[in-house]
């Protein structure tokens, strides 16, 4: 990975402090930084109101032009 000398420098003085090596310091954040992008793009948060509103119109039954473009055979098929 190219950086700094300066970027490379608080790395290793990051490590340092946390007794590990620069590798397991950039492993341990770089996977704490995926995970936490990847709840970010994928998970739905709702207040409970939302919640309990969304879960109300999920249980709604569909209306009739929804059921009938559902029944239909997609064009791009």
């Amino acid at each position: 990975m190219r950086m700094t000398p300066e970027q490379r420098s608080t790395i290793d003085k990051a490590a340092l402090l946390k007794g590990t090596t620069i590798t397991q310091w950039a492993l341990d954040h770089l996977i704490d930084d995926a995970r936490r992008d990847i709840e970010e793009e994928t998970a739905i948060r709702l207040s409970a109101k939302a919640f309990d509103e969304f879960k109300e119109a999920l249980e709604r039954p569909m209306p009739k032009a929804m059921r009938e473009l559902l029944r239909r055979d997609p064009e791009w098929l």
